[in-house]
């Protein structure tokens, strides 16, 4: 096999990745973002109109242009799960049927997997008839954002729920958006890691303790979302600065608190995504900051850091007629 030359990296490179990152920082003024929409390569624009809430001047700039650029949102990761049933022809069939009212008749103990699982939650068996079936409770099944059902559910079934003896029917309880106040308790401390996970996900007042511990126990899929919750922590991060896993390191540059050093360490890291975010904290110490502007990798999210100044800021987004530098015209 042949191998492909190395790209050589050109300074116009670099200056492209700073454009796009003054364009996530919120610190760029309103004439410098319209100069980008107006002017910036394709890239920067579309990162202006997609990764970052706009003035409402350069919307309507955007709106009004002879060709305008469409704001899009970004797509949600929520929602998505994956319901296959390995090793079961026919399965969600099967599974479907168990949760009818008159259900097939064979034994429990003789169904299969997964069959038991969705015989156990069927709503007409007994807490004593759920304990005599062996069913096998999936670890991460279901573990994500549930949307708020057009049709509340009743609140005493909801309330049976999270009072079970059964992991899936205190999960399913634990979507609900305005489950009550001493369930919502009962649940944050639940012996299941899968219910404090769906309560996380799901309930909009669910605590800090709780949004954070979810985050360090659930490794699965979702579990960024943690971090948008608006009751995640940021105070007292910084401690997860030498936490083996780089996620959770990645809390410590969540903290306005962390010192300049441990953030100037952290852009050094070995995971990129530590590292980028390290770039963006504005703790970092200016030579560091200056540095990373023109590193291949970082100069992107260094750009984007709010601790550049305005001047800075402009030099880096040198328009046609600056005196010195590479203009946003020879980036397009």
């Amino acid at each position: 096999m042949v191998k492909t030359p190395e790209r050589i990296w050109e300074e116009a490179d670099l200056a492209a990745r700073r454009l796009a990152g003054l364009a996530l920082n919120p610190s760029t003024p309103q004439d410098v973002l319209l100069r980008l929409l107006a002017e910036g390569p394709a890239a920067v624009r579309m990162v202006l109109c997609r990764d970052r809430v706009l003035p409402d001047a350069v919307v309507d700039a955007v709106i009004e242009a002879d060709e305008p650029l469409r704001i899009v949102d970004q797509p949600s990761p929520l929602g998505r799960i994956d319901v296959g049933i390995a090793g079961e022809e026919a399965a969600g069939v099967r599974v479907g049927v168990a949760h009818l009212a008159d259900g097939p008749r064979m034994p429990f103990q003789v169904r299969p997997e997964p069959l038991r699982l969705a015989v156990s939650v069927h709503p007409a068996l007994s807490e004593e008839e759920r304990a005599a079936i062996d069913y096998e409770v999936p670890t991460d099944c279901g573990l994500h954002h549930h949307p708020a059902p057009s049709v509340p559910r009743d609140p005493e079934d909801v309330r049976w729920d999270a009072l079970s003896a059964h992991p899936m029917l205190r999960r399913k309880a634990a979507q609900v958006h305005e489950l009550a106040p001493d369930l919502v308790a009962r649940l944050a401390d639940d012996e299941d890691l899968g219910v404090r996970v769906t309560l996380a996900q799901n309930h909009p007042d669910a605590s800090a303790a709780v949004l954070l511990r979810s985050f360090l126990e659930y490794t699965g899929s979702g579990r960024a979302h943690f971090a948008t919750r608006p009751n995640f922590p940021t105070a007292r991060l910084a401690a997860f600065a030498d936490h083996e896993d780089p996620e959770a390191r990645a809390l410590a540059v969540r903290d306005p608190e962390t010192a300049p050093a441990v953030v100037e360490r952290l852009t050094r890291d070995p995971d990129p995504a530590v590292r980028a975010a390290a770039a963006r904290h504005p703790n970092l110490p200016r030579p560091r900051l200056t540095e990373l502007l023109d590193d291949e990798e970082l100069a992107r999210p260094a750009a984007a850091n709010p601790a550049l100044d305005v001047a800075e800021i402009r030099r880096l987004a040198r328009t046609p007629g600056d005196p010195a530098g590479p203009s946003v015209d020879t980036l397009i």
